[in-house]
C-alpha cells in the first residue's frame, strides 16, 4: 500500500469492511476524485457546483494549501467541433501556467495523457459501477464514514499525489517509479499502471463516494 490512512472512528473501522469497499479505497479514490472538476462531476451530477465538498489537488501548487476542499471549476472551450479537441486545447492552452494541478515536472504528453485517463476514467466509472452502485445505492451509514475524507484517509491521499507532484510525475499511488513517457515502451508501462485503477473494485470504490457525495 503506498499511501498510510488517516484513522476513522472505531464505528466507520468495524463497518467498511463489511460495506464492499476495498480495503485499499481510499487510494482507489482519491486516485478517482484527485483532479476531479466541477465540469468532470457533472458526468454524474448534473447540477454539481463548485460547493461540492470533494478534495482535489489544488491546481496551483505554489500555494501552501495543496489540497482544496472542493473540486473547482475548469471550463472546457467551444471552439472546436468535438469534445476531444476541447479538451486538447484546454489543456495546451495552459502549458506553463503552473495551473493546470499537475506541477512543474509533467511534459506536454503527459499532460494529455493524464488529463484524457481523467476524463476517461470518470466515464468507465459512470458507465459501469455507478449504474449498479445506483441500483443497490449503500446506507447512510456507509456513505457518512465514506464521507469523511478527515478521518479516512483518502484526503490524505490526494494530498500524497500533490506532495508527490512537486518532484515528479505519480501516476498511481502505488510510490512505484514511473519512466518519462517519451516513446511507445514507455507508453506501456504507463497504461499498465493507468489501468491498476480500472479493476471492478476500484470502479466500485469510486462510484461509491461519489453516489455519497452528490446525495
Amino acid at each position: 500500500m503506498g499511501v498510510a490512512s488517516a484513522a476513522p472512528s472505531q464505528f466507520c473501522k468495524d463497518l467498511i469492511p463489511i460495506s464492499g469497499l476495498s480495503k485499499n479505497f481510499n487510494e482507489t479514490i482519491a486516485h478517482a476524485i484527485h483532479s476531479l472538476t466541477v465540469e468532470g462531476l457533472r458526468i454524474f451530477h448534473p447540477q454539481a457546483t463548485t460547493v461540492n465538498h470533494i478534495p482535489t489537488v489544488n491546481h496551483d501548487l505554489r500555494q501552501p494549501n495543496k489540497v482544496l476542499s472542493n473540486a473547482p471549476s475548469n471550463p472546457i472551450g467551444h471552439d472546436f467541433e468535438t469534445d476531444s479537441m476541447n479538451v486538447l486545447d484546454n489543456i495546451l492552452s495552459n502549458l506553463g501556467s503552473h495551473n493546470d494541478g499537475l506541477g512543474p515536472n509533467w511534459s506536454g504528453v503527459e499532460r494529455v495523457a493524464h488529463t484524457f485517463h481523467m476524463w476517461d476514467l470518470w466515464m468507465k466509472i459512470f458507465n459501469s459501477a455507478w449504474k449498479t452502485v445506483k441500483a443497490n445505492p449503500p446506507h447512510k451509514e456507509i456513505c457518512n464514514c465514506v464521507l469523511d475524507v478527515e478521518n479516512n484517509g483518502i484526503k490524505t491521499a490526494v494530498g500524497w499525489v500533490a506532495n508527490h507532484y512537486k518532484s515528479g510525475t505519480p501516476i498511481t499511488l502505488l510510490n512505484r517509479p514511473i519512466p518519462k513517457l517519451i516513446d511507445a515502451t514507455t507508453w506501456t508501462v504507463w497504461k499498465n499502471r493507468l489501468l491498476h485503477y480500472y479493476t471492478d473494485e476500484a470502479l466500485k470504490d469510486a462510484a461509491t463516494y461519489l453516489h455519497c457525495a452528490t446525495q
